[in-house]
Formats: C-alpha cells, sequence, structure tokens
C-alpha cells in the first residue's frame, strides 16, 4: 500500500517542487526590496 502511495504522490512532487522554489524566489526578492527601500528612506531621513 506504500508504495503505491508513493507512486501515487512522486508526480505531484515533482510538479509542486518547481513551485516551491519559485515562491522561495519571491519571498527572497520581496525581503531585499522591503530592506532595500527601508535604507533608503533611512538615507533620505538621514540627509534632511
Amino acid at each position: 500500500m506504500k508504495s503505491a502511495l508513493e507512486s501515487l504522490l512522486n508526480p505531484i512532487r515533482g510538479c509542486f517542487a518547481p513551485l516551491g522554489l519559485l515562491g522561495a524566489l519571491a519571498v527572497t526578492v520581496a525581503w531585499w526590496v522591503i530592506v532595500a527601500r527601508t535604507v533608503w528612506l533611512a538615507v533620505e531621513w538621514a540627509s534632511v
């Protein structure tokens, strides 16, 4: 039974693995955009 379940789940995992990587990449890019914006605002505020 376990091998049948694994044989059903393997294609699904293969399908969702790239989506997981893309999600992680999107979170990382969003994090760096937020950090860059915060640093930019801090520099703007300090230069006033």
